[in-house]
């Protein structure tokens, strides 16, 4: 037992050996390979780096007064997922040149929380490289949510409404003045007492209209306060374009290094297990 026990342990110990001597050999025959390719794949990565543009992000704020403000972000979304999958229909549809649309990296929308409900506030984030006219890109994307179909038409309803209430009340307010001027008219400029009725004079008849035309004028006046502000999405700010980097050096040049090392690797460990086989074969 105390025999098998030392041939177990020195047979361990030559494994330990065995593998450590077939490590040293297989640095020692390829490191040289080895440092030229890892050299190989951190030049790359250093050039991945400078050759990368500047990339810019700004914000774009703004609200619609009347629209949907989840609407909104959806077909501004919605668009941006577009340009991903067919970067030429976007770019046709935004007016945008092709060095501009490879210049767009991406467009985000989303709702701002503010103390007034009444407020619909929304944030554009852009992200476009150095080559992009932000506020070109910015006007076009503004006229392409305003000429969507359904908010155009749901502005012109609401325009449509708006107006006919401002008419209804002209025409409530040509009533009113119409039949102030007959009772005038009627009562002529001195006040008469007829049998079985009141004395009414142009002062009495006046003010008795007086709270109705003031009412009927103010709500006219609103309407067409409402009817200014029926617009759709404008544009309250816009931050200045801030530079940022996706990426360090370092992390890019390890990464391309780290690559290039670990490629070579396995490549070479592939061709020393294979060289092995065929020695083995040919002693055989």
């Amino acid at each position: 037992m105390e025999q098998q026990h030392n041939n177990d342990e020195i047979d361990l110990l030559e494994l330990f050996n065995n593998i450590l001597k077939s490590t040293y050999f297989f640095f020692n025959r390829w490191y040289k390979t080895m440092a030229i390719v890892t050299l190989i794949g951190f030049i790359l990565g250093v050039a991945v780096y400078f050759k990368d543009k500047d990339k810019y992000q700004n914000n774009i704020i703004g609200y619609s007064p009347v629209i949907n403000p989840v609407l909104i972000v959806n077909i501004i979304n919605s668009l941006n997922e577009a340009n991903k999958a067919d970067k030429k229909g976007v770019q046709r549809i935004l007016n945008l040149s092709t060095i501009e649309s490879e210049s767009l990296l991406g467009f985000h929308a989303d709702t701002i929380e503010t103390l007034s409900e009444e407020i619909k506030t929304i944030n554009i984030e852009l992200l476009y490289k150095d080559s992009l006219n932000s506020s070109k890109f910015e006007k076009d994307l503004i006229n392409y949510i305003n000429n969507n179909p359904f908010i155009v038409k749901n502005l012109l309803i609401q325009k449509n409404n708006l107006n006919t209430f401002i008419a209804q009340s002209k025409k409530e307010l040509a009533k009113l003045d119409s039949l102030q001027l007959a009772l005038l008219k009627n009562i002529g400029e001195k006040p008469r007492l007829k049998n079985g009725t009141l004395m009414i004079s142009n002062d009495q008849v006046s003010n008795f209209y007086h709270e109705d035309v003031l009412s009927l004028t103010k709500e006219m006046q609103e309407y067409i306060n409402d009817l200014e502000h029926v617009t759709g999405f404008e544009v309250i700010s816009s931050t200045e374009s801030v530079k940022i980097k996706s990426r360090s050096l370092f992390k890019t040049v390890a990464l391309f290094a780290g690559i290039a090392f670990g490629l070579s690797f396995f490549v070479l460990l592939g061709l020393e297990i294979r060289r092995k086989a065929i020695q083995l074969v040919n002693r055989k």
